[in-house]
């Protein structure tokens, strides 16, 4: 089925591309960076992600395009620059194709899905990992069909179906099983000064992943898992949110594991200088045999405070706090951007099994073109 979602979408991006249809616009873009890293594992790496848009109007209001981009990566340690080529990647980053008119849109392939208004600690991230901290806002796509409706009263409907997907998405614990098909929607309605909205997403669990995290568990009889959410999000002055999400995965007829995610938020521009933006988030996650029962629970917080300094430069302090363990982590970063340039340096204090850039305590220096 995988395989399906790739040969539709080269296929309709081909034809795109044809001389039959004249592609109205066909537009190559690129985003190269660089970085280097001090922290518990000293490193420096490079990133290339080329990427080709195409468009084609149909009709007056209807039109069709599409993306394919790579991400081309590597990176070694400092005193081992030979790895470099063993540690190199390259990857499908972006592969679709779309259908739109004035009210509804169809995309099919590999693509980003994200919703929520939450913006550090999200309940509501189900199919992507973006990291707020991150300046490229990097993330691996899923494989699937989305369709959206918008009506006339600025309401919204998502229908989606996701297939071979086998490697954790957002915030899962388990993999999914990807050979079964996932689906799922999302209703939007407009609200006096904000918005709500109610999202549901029915997934198959993959096995021998449950069984790896899950021995002292019952093997899966039947690993189905029913993910709902609510969210809303209003302007009055200051902004406020929410997203709450309840999770249930059939284990077996007679045993059910409950997990449970919400978030509150706020924020509010102080009008000192430029403007200071200052963003407030809290986030539960419990989990249990039975729902609101909660066995197992970590409470995080999250403090952002952003600003610029000049036309150019910026300024971006995230606090967080762990309840449990009873510890303040930190990041702060500087940013310099001019109109293909970015120049980004940060400093970081995290836990030190914490995986990827930020983990431990540290120093990042990134360099980013765009063309």
């Amino acid at each position: 089925m995988k395989g399906i979602f790739l040969l539709l979408s080269i296929f309709m991006l081909a034809s795109l591309c044809s001389d039959g249809l004249r592609a109205e616009e066909i537009m190559v873009n690129g985003e190269a960076s660089a970085w280097a890293v001090i922290n518990q594992g000293r490193q420096f790496g490079i990133r290339y992600i080329p990427e080709m848009r195409v468009s084609h109007p149909l009709a007056e209001g209807k039109d069709i395009d599409g993306e394919i981009s790579l991400n081309l990566f590597g990176w070694a340690p400092f005193d081992s620059v030979k790895d470099f080529v063993d540690n190199a990647q390259l990857k499908l980053y972006r592969l679709w194709a779309r259908y739109a008119t004035s009210h509804l849109e169809v995309r099919l392939g590999l693509q980003k899905i994200n919703f929520g208004p939450a913006k550090i600690l999200r309940s509501l991230m189900w199919f992507d990992q973006v990291d707020v901290r991150d300046p490229l806002q990097l993330t691996a796509g899923v494989y699937g069909l989305l369709g959206r409706y918008y009506f006339l009263n600025n309401a919204n409907i998502w229908v989606w179906g996701l297939y071979g997907n086998n490697e954790l998405k957002g915030l899962e614990t388990f993999k999914t099983d990807e050979h079964r098909l996932e689906f799922g929607g999302r209703f939007q309605h407009p609200l006096p000064s904000g918005e709500i909205a109610f999202t549901f997403h029915r997934r198959y669990l993959d096995s021998e992943d449950w069984k790896r995290k899950m021995s002292h568990k019952p093997e899966l009889a039947k690993g189905s898992e029913n993910r709902f959410g609510l969210d809303g999000n209003w302007d009055i002055g200051v902004g406020l949110w929410f997203e709450a999400v309840a999770g249930n995965i059939n284990i077996n007829r007679k045993e059910d594991l409950w997990q449970e995610f919400l978030t509150v938020g706020t924020d509010y521009t102080f009008a000192i200088g430029p403007g200071i933006h200052a963003l407030f988030e809290h986030f539960i996650e419990s989990s249990g045999a039975e729902l609101f029962k909660q066995e197992d629970v970590n409470r995080f917080s999250a403090l952002s405070v952003d600003f610029s300094v000049t036309l150019l430069d910026s300024v971006n302090a995230i606090w967080y706090y762990d309840w449990k363990e009873e510890r303040i982590y930190t990041f702060v970063d500087w940013q310099r951007a001019y109109d293909k340039w970015m120049i980004n340096l940060s400093v970081f204090s995290n836990r030190e099994e914490e995986a990827g850039l930020y983990g431990g305590t540290g120093f990042l220096c990134m360099l980013t073109y765009n063309h």
